[in-house]
């Protein structure tokens, strides 16, 4: 008996016995669609943790202590050629932050939070394409330019008793605005009318307290880029401009440091930007911990989120087995359908066995037969499940992404986490249980005497 034979006649039989096969389908579609679903969402916990590790720092970043935050390390270029020497180390990024408020015209209620990192024209060239969301890297001569990290929101700013609380705006279009990076403060009464730019005192013009420097933004950069989520990036032109109309207010936010007796000194610079935070960024996150070991032998202080990292996969991995068993349990209950219901088939096809093996089929054409039909209903019902999985797991991720349950809702939020992988295996394991449950009726079939089967009613 040809192979195509053997299909032709159990997708016949299936078909002859629609009701029993429906059903039996059935109960494979809740096994596969309840195992997919469980290892999905457990997915999607894993991937949920990974964007918030990454979001304050990242699973493949690395910070080295300097003076500026504890440690010995003074940010120099002999010190970031010693670290871009190291294996491993995809890119070492210097940087110098501040807080900046970005507000958006026209829209008084609407600003950008976000600390503000300014990065070395070499370093932000790193940035590739697949880095950016939208947009694309400024040029090393815009002095105007700002690109978003991947969790910075507009937040719309709501006023409560004395003070303001922001709420993060999903749907708000960037293109058609102007924007500003605002140093310094504007001072409101307590019914939120501002006093103005210039303050005057004994009949006399102070400094402004504030000013509003006009800015493009340039992209919106996504989690694979080396930036930290809730930060932004400008280049060393733009600084230098913020610098000197920071030197105008009445109390500088970029020129001054406070001493040690907490009063605000001057900072006496040459047109030289002087990075005080210095992180390095390895190739694969497998990598970090052997990186991060290189460099301590170095001689340099670290701190990274190795740690986090190793919890993360265990944690994922509990999840996954928990989730993962207690979806295999609607499988055993599928399997058992399978059984039965090829059981029942072989009771009622006694005859057509014993017919079979008079004009001369063999034992392996009548088992794989067998094995075939309880295979298609395997594999039928895996593919109804996989198919009822995507459609709940879109649903549900819909609501994640307008409710703002995870990562504040954004359009990458993903409760329920179904990969290729997770599709190919659901179906693969749906067909091996179907074919592995019509082994023993397949079994029981060959067993029959042709004598004995032709005799049944």
């Amino acid at each position: 008996m040809k192979i195509s034979d053997r299909f032709q006649m159990a997708l016949r039989n299936l078909v002859r016995r629609k009701s029993r096969t429906v059903l039996t389908v059935l109960s494979v579609v809740i096994g596969a669609s309840s195992i997919i679903l469980m290892i999905a969402f457990a997915l999607g916990i894993n991937q949920q943790q990974k964007d918030m590790v990454e979001s304050f720092g990242g699973l493949t970043s690395i910070t080295i202590l300097t003076e500026n935050n504890g440690g010995s390390t003074k940010v120099d270029q002999a010190s970031i050629s010693r670290l871009q020497s190291i294996d491993g180390v995809k890119v070492v990024v210097p940087f110098k932050s501040f807080y900046s408020e970005i507000k958006i015209e026209g829209e008084d209620d609407y600003s950008l939070d976000s600390q503000i990192q300014v990065m070395p024209d070499d370093v932000i060239d790193k940035l590739t394409g697949d880095m950016f969301s939208s947009g694309s890297k400024m040029n090393r001569t815009d002095d105007n330019k700002i690109i978003l990290g991947s969790e910075v929101r507009p937040m719309k700013m709501v006023r409560e008793g004395g003070g303001y609380s922001g709420e993060p705006v999903e749907d708000f279009d960037y293109r058609g605005h102007k924007y500003f990076i605002r140093l310094g403060w504007q001072d409101e009464n307590d019914d939120g009318v501002n006093f103005g730019n210039e303050n005057q005192e004994n009949g006399e013009e102070k400094k402004p307290t504030y000013a509003d420097i006009p800015v493009e933004i340039s992209g919106t950069l996504n989690s694979k880029s080396f930036v930290m989520g809730w930060s932004s990036v400008i280049n060393e032109s733009l600084y230098k401009k913020l610098q000197k109309e920071d030197k105008k207010l009445e109390s500088p936010q970029l020129n001054q440091n406070f001493g040690p007796d907490g009063k605000p000194v001057e900072v006496k610079n040459d047109g030289q930007i002087s990075y005080d935070n210095l992180n390095v960024v390895v190739e694969d996150v497998e990598k970090l911990e052997d990186v991060e070991t290189a460099i301590r032998k170095a001689g340099f202080q670290t701190q990274s989120s190795a740690g986090s990292a190793e919890e993360i996969k265990k944690t994922s991995m509990i999840v996954t087995l928990i989730l993962g068993g207690i979806g295999s349990v609607a499988f055993i209950v599928s399997a058992i359908g399978i059984i039965n219901t090829m059981l029942m088939s072989i009771y009622e096809r006694q005859k057509e066995i014993g017919v079979m093996k008079v004009i001369g089929a063999s034992i392996n054409d009548i088992r794989s037969m067998f094995l075939i039909e309880s295979g298609f209903i395997g594999f039928f019902g895996g593919i109804v499940g996989l198919i009822i999985s995507l459609l709940i797991g879109g649903v549900i991720n819909k609501l994640a992404q307008g409710s703002g349950i995870f990562m504040g809702g954004g359009e990458d939020a993903k409760i329920l986490l179904i990969p290729i992988w997770l599709a190919l295996v659901g179906v693969g394991f749906s067909s091996m249980v179907g074919v592995l449950a019509g082994y023993i009726p397949a079994r029981r079939a060959t067993k029959l005497s042709a004598i004995e089967a032709l005799r049944a009613n």
